[in-house]
């Protein structure tokens, strides 16, 4: 912010004396409902900068980094893990956030604008695309990425969340133009200090750049512009493993030096592969698959109803002992968590995989039996059910999801990669005959395995489904870019996570968090390693989600290339849904839809949206998507 500072001559602190016109510069957020002014405008305040401070310029934005690369000072904290992160980022010498980093544009009031005017005069252009046009066209249609953003007001900020990714390494410049109003038609007034240093030129260069793309784009027609740089590369598994060691060295007392070499944009869909090579004589998929082939003792055991989840950040160690002819405690490696088989009786040929979602189970599928009567296998997630811990001999334990997705984001992001190996290790036993499907004591071979998953167990499916090959996929209430779900969710599920954190929604701290768990979540995100396979998936959303919000279904959506919705208004269980692969929406603005509704109707769990909830409604809704799986899975 010093760098913004400097921008500002002296006769500027006028401006800020006595406060600014951001309402929320020193006082609490009022409701969206209240207001104090009689028009609305944008904020530009320099002098907010402190990290509890509710948000003083647009977010992000070139101006709060004082070098060229995004810089945290390790001495700022005083917990080792925070400490290691800061200097790991800081090492891989970025320029901005993830291109998946939501934009807020901070407002003087909640007075709410017309929506139809705000998303007429926004935009978003890339900078850098801008300048290679010229030399080659192909960038030429890159410039304008404005569709690629969800414009909403959410009280007084404007939030833009990507639901395609920006470029990496781009330049951005976001752009309010004149036209904009409120919802009384007033037309919102454009912030006192960002006019000043229009008047001192400052923004020269910026505006020379947008009047190559349209001449109208100048001074006395913008309202606010602002640039912000996306950053080229974020951290890889490899120097996740660099970071852990460099922590079990300074909690020994040990002299360390912590060394990153990041991974591009453009080769982000390779790191989950480490685990997982295509090369399958390579791969640490199927070593496990080979050593528990070739294991007399473990194929018995997992013949028997177990799965073995073995550790991914240990596989490298106990493949160096196997090579290298060491004794070795499996138990060191793996954890045997217990298999569910549904509807064995009804099995065919064909089996599909359930996932649950977040704090549930493997046996929340028992709700879906008799609706979908097909076969069905379902584990844990990890740190779930009964995979409570990730090898047999740890001696850490933790339940009920609360250690699957927390304020670690390291830790959350080799979750999700667990997550994902372990349905592809259990698909590929089911295809090679580990299991019996049907009960009847024999080993079966399916002729198609098929996946289900629900929640975060549909946002690891995704990713499962473009690793793996599933046969069919249904992604029930999943979602992409991690940061929005977080953002937007308003249900206690999602909003205690938050709360653990201790950082104050809307403020620099908040905002600043949220660019740093995209950054590192994004090798882990649908929107970049999920599944595009559009003829073999169907996408089933909750209209007005309150766990998953919409603008993160559509995030996943677009990633399978699925760019509108088929709108379920009225669903009746007599009239079954089309079984064609696509993205069907539950509900509408009348008759909202809660989160968990395939496999419950409880509206008391969701209290936020309570009032917009109708069970009769939600009954039919249930009905009407799980038959539609029922139908598709089955043909």
């Amino acid at each position: 912010m010093k760098k913004l500072l400097s921008l500002l001559i002296t006769p500027m602190l006028f401006f800020s004396c006595g406060g600014s016109l951001q309402k929320t510069s020193s006082a609490p957020e009022l409701s969206a409902d209240s207001s104090v002014f009689e028009r609305n405008g944008l904020v530009f305040d320099p002098f907010a900068t402190e990290p509890d401070s509710p948000l003083g310029i647009p977010f992000p934005n070139d101006l709060f980094w004082n070098s060229t690369y995004v810089y945290f000072d390790p001495s700022t904290t005083d917990n080792l893990e925070t400490k290691a992160l800061y200097e790991a980022i800081n090492q891989l010498q970025i320029k901005g956030f993830s291109p998946n980093t939501p934009i807020f544009i901070p407002l003087i009031d909640s007075i709410q604008l017309d929506v139809e005017s705000l998303k007429s005069n926004l935009k978003i252009f890339d900078l850098t695309a801008l300048a290679l046009c010229s030399s080659n066209s192909t960038f030429c249609n890159l410039i304008d990425q404005t569709e690629r953003l969800e414009i909403i007001q959410e009280g007084n900020y404007i939030k833009l969340y990507p639901t395609k990714p920006l470029e990496a390494g781009h330049k951005y410049a976001v752009v309010l133009i004149n036209g904009i109003k409120d919802v009384n038609g007033n037309p919102i007034l454009s912030p006192q200090a960002f006019n000043k240093l229009e008047e001192e030129g400052k923004l020269d260069e910026l505006y020379g750049a947008l009047s190559t793309i349209n001449p109208n784009l100048n001074k006395d027609n913008i309202l606010e512009a602002f640039t912000f740089t996306t950053a080229d590369k974020t951290l890889s598994v490899s120097d996740l493993g660099s970071i852990k060691r460099y922590l079990e060295s300074l909690n020994q007392g040990e002299n360390a030096t912590l060394t990153i070499s990041g991974i591009s944009y453009n080769e982000i869909e390779n790191d989950y592969r480490s685990f997982d090579l295509g090369n399958t004589t390579l791969s640490p998929l199927y070593g496990v698959l080979k050593l528990v082939s070739s294991d007399n003792n473990l194929k018995a055991l997992i013949s028997s109803g177990k799965f073995p989840a073995f550790d991914i950040t240990k596989l490298s160690e106990l493949f160096t002992k196997i090579n290298l002819g060491e004794t070795f405690d499996i138990n060191d490696y793996v954890k045997f968590i217990p298999i569910y088989f549904g509807n064995r009786d009804l099995y065919s040929g064909s089996v599909y995989i359930f996932q649950h979602g977040l704090g549930g189970s493997k046996e929340r599928v028992e709700a879906l039996l008799q609706d979908i009567q097909l076969p069905v296998v379902a584990i844990d997630l990890p740190f779930h059910g009964d995979y409570t811990k990730l090898t047999e001999n740890s001696t850490f334990e933790c339940s009920e999801g609360k250690c699957f997705l927390t304020s670690n984001v390291v830790q959350d992001r080799l979750n999700i990669y667990q997550a994902v190996f372990n349905l592809r290790l259990l698909e590929l036993l089911i295809r090679n005959g580990f299991y019996d499907l049907n009960g009847d004591g024999n080993t079966d071979i399916p002729s198609a395995v098929n996946f289900l998953g629900i929640s975060m167990g549909s946002i690891v499916g995704s990713i499962y489904a473009n690793y793996g090959t599933p046969n069919k996929v249904v992604l029930n209430v999943g979602g992409g870019n991690f940061v929005s779900i977080l953002d937007r969710a308003t249900n206690s599920l999602i909003e205690s996570l938050l709360e653990s954190v201790g950082v104050k929604k809307n403020t620099n701290k908040y905002c600043m968090l949220l660019g740093i768990f995209q950054l590192i979540l994004d090798p882990a995100d649908p929107v970049y390693v999920g599944t595009t396979n559009l003829t073999n998936t169907i996408i089933q959303s909750a209209y007005q989600d309150t766990v998953v919000p919409n603008v993160s279904n559509k995030a996943l959506a677009r990633k399978v290339n699925f760019d509108s919705y088929v709108q379920i208004e009225s669903p009746d269980p007599n009239n079954p849904l089309s079984t064609v692969p696509g993205w069907y929406m539950f509900g509408n603005s009348t008759y909202w839809v809660n989160h968990a509704f395939l496999l419950h109707t409880n509206v008391e769990n969701y209290p936020e949206a309570k009032e917009h909830l109708d069970v009769e409604f939600l009954q039919r809704a249930q009905k009407a998507a799980r038959e539609q799986i029922y139908n598709f899975l089955s043909n």
